[in-house]
């Protein structure tokens, strides 16, 4: 079945230039809105489309640019011998080398043949459609495909809507599977005549009148008619493929499924079909219960090798995500840029030049990716991620959010941030494998276990911002070390509530060497206490879960930020500044 190499695109709406090159099988797009995921969507459509007539207007053109065309070029493998034909299309025959994904211009043995289908539009907004390789180009040859051979590449696109498909027209995935269309339209012809015979059999009460009325006028008017008819036109009445759709027994159409069930039927109709083994579905999610969703990715070949049919997806769902394979899964990212005219240029004549670059990045094919995909699938789902060192480290964050949150503060998820859970050991592995599919990243971290240096050079590498705690400091230290002296009974309380209270006195007095209790704590608490409790807290995983740390975060130490020691305060302080992405951005406790 022919499948998609490469996409490249440009000048097409909010894309100067992009180049992607998709796998065989599901491929998944994600990225924050407005990023121009169906904008690559649209691209792919629109230069395989088999529909004669597309209009385009200037906002389709990159920033209203209408003296830059727009340029589609979609590159088609595992090519049949209808679209191998030397005789029809030789001469735009092109090589992709298998291993490098590159396009050579000419075709060999050692290559894989492909052709390359492109759309321009210029400024008159006229569409054209060609093949294109270099050689033909320079010479002035042009070429397209054959009506017949650009159905067989045309993708069937789930929208919206899908109840189009469910009847027998031209573009639907229920016509593509007749094998014989010229029957039913000739059953249509028919049905037409017959609805004109039974109309002027039967007529309708009270147009006599009009009738005698218009005969009069006519002849009047110097027109000659003997006798005027109320017929049904004929074009009127005449019917197309699109009157014949599908019907339960009580004879319901089924077009008006709901719309997940509409887009379930159609997925299914669409693997029968076979002609096509290009689909498109935007926001795959959308009219589903999760249990369906699983049923659709399933059937479009989630989680296997299934290269007959190549799938193109768009979501903002965790529940997709987790049912895809890593390997599935693209990021799309974009960071506008503004380039100075440089001096001498007439700066006070041009202005800046604004760009937005654009890249499609893999999650990859690796255990690690495919952990973090299951572990973090939310984080994937917001440009910034805040990888946290453990479940500890997860509940401190959303601690302070939600406390933010009940103070009317703006919460991390507000300003495009998610959390992941960094699995211990596993942190730096998964903060480099967002950042490497283009995430804004950071890692919240503790001290005390030693990692070497080369670990967090690769990480500054990256671009990963690295929070911790002074050297040696587990996060429970930080806390003991750090809070008010009046709120330890609150730690105390939530260490019970999670722990109890037997095995958290027993923690106490273990490390102790049975000096201390937890009621002596409680009634007789005293700064040197805090190491000791510190410790306690790690070894007896008072906080180790999110919950605990969410609730010590939110009602115990947020409400007192500012009399909190710098030991936890300021890393902590330095995380929100990064959520906010400003240099300038306010501490934890204000607005």
């Amino acid at each position: 079945m022919p499948s998609i190499r490469e996409v490249e695109i440009r000048n097409f709406r909010g894309i100067c230039h992009l180049k992607w090159w998709p796998n065989p099988g599901i491929n998944c797009l994600i990225g924050p809105g407005d990023a121009g995921k169906s904008t690559v969507l649209d691209a792919i459509e629109l230069t395989l489309s088999a529909r004669q007539s597309i209009g385009f207007t200037d906002a389709d053109f990159y920033l209203n640019r209408v003296s830059e065309p727009i340029v589609i070029d979609v590159t088609i493998g595992n090519l049949d011998d209808d679209l191998r034909n030397l005789e029809l299309y030789g001469h735009f025959l092109r090589g992709r080398n298998v291993t490098t994904g590159a396009i050579e211009n000419e075709p060999s043995s050692a290559l894989e043949t492909v052709l390359t289908l492109r759309l321009v539009v210029r400024d008159d907004l006229e569409p054209e459609w060609s093949l294109f390789s270099p050689g033909p180009a320079a010479e002035g040859r042009q070429r397209n495909l054959q009506w017949k051979h650009r159905q067989k590449l045309a993708p069937v696109r789930l929208g919206t809507s899908a109840s189009h498909h469910l009847a027998l027209g031209p573009r639907s995935v229920l016509g593509k599977l007749s094998a014989d269309v010229t029957q039913a339209s000739a059953a249509l012809a028919d049905a037409s005549r017959q609805a004109r015979r039974a109309f002027a059999e039967r007529g309708f009460e009270g147009i006599d009148a009009i009738l005698q009325t218009s005969r009069t006028i006519a002849n009047d008017m110097g027109i000659p008619v003997e006798k005027v008819q109320a017929l049904l036109d004929v074009r009127g009445a005449t019917l197309s493929g699109g009157a014949i759709s599908l019907h339960d027994e009580d004879q319901v159409p089924l077009k008006g499924l709901g719309t997940g069930s509409s887009r379930l039927l159609v997925a299914g109709l669409q693997k029968s079909v076979g002609r096509s083994g290009i689909f498109i579905i935007d926001e795959v999610e959308f009219g589903l219960e999760p249990f369906r969703i699983v049923r659709l990715l399933d059937s479009l070949g989630a989680k296997r090798d299934d290269q007959s049919q190549q799938v193109f997806l768009t979501t903002h769902s965790p529940v997709v995500l987790r049912e895809l394979s890593s390997v599935q899964l693209f990021a799309l990212g974009s960071r506008r840029s503004t380039t100075a005219p440089k001096p001498g240029e007439g700066l006070e004549l041009r202005p800046a030049t604004k760009t937005t670059q654009h890249w499609i990045a893999p999650l990859g094919c690796t255990e690690a990716a495919q952990k973090t995909l299951r572990t973090c699938a939310e984080a994937f789902l917001a440009p910034s991620v805040i990888v946290c060192e453990g479940k500890t480290e997860i509940g401190l964050v959303r601690g302070i959010d939600l406390w933010r949150q009940d103070t009317n503060l703006r919460s991390v998820v507000a300003q495009g941030c998610h959390w992941a859970d960094g699995g211990g050991s596993s942190m730096f592995e998964r903060a480099e494998i967002f950042a490497g599919m283009g995430y804004r990243t950071a890692l919240l971290m503790d001290s005390d276990v030693p990692y070497p240096p080369e670990k967090y050079r690769a990480l500054h590498e990256r671009g990963v911002s690295v929070f911790r705690w002074p050297e040696g400091l587990s996060t429970e230290a930080a806390l003991f070390a750090s809070v008010p002296a009046e709120i330890i009974g609150q730690l105390f309380d939530i260490a019970c509530d999670w722990r109890s209270e037997d095995a958290v006195d027993a923690k106490i007095r273990h490390l102790s060497g049975g000096q201390w209790s937890l009621a002596l704590c409680r009634s007789n608490f005293a700064d040197h206490m805090r190491g000791m409790l510190g410790q306690a807290a790690g070894d007896g995983k008072w906080f180790k879960d999110i919950d605990p740390a969410e609730r010590v975060l939110r009602y115990a130490v947020s409400p007192v930020w500012d009399q909190t020691g710098d030991i936890l305060r300021t890393p902590v302080n330095a995380l929100w500044h990064w959520i906010a992405a400003a240099p300038s951005a306010l501490p934890i406790g204000s607005a």
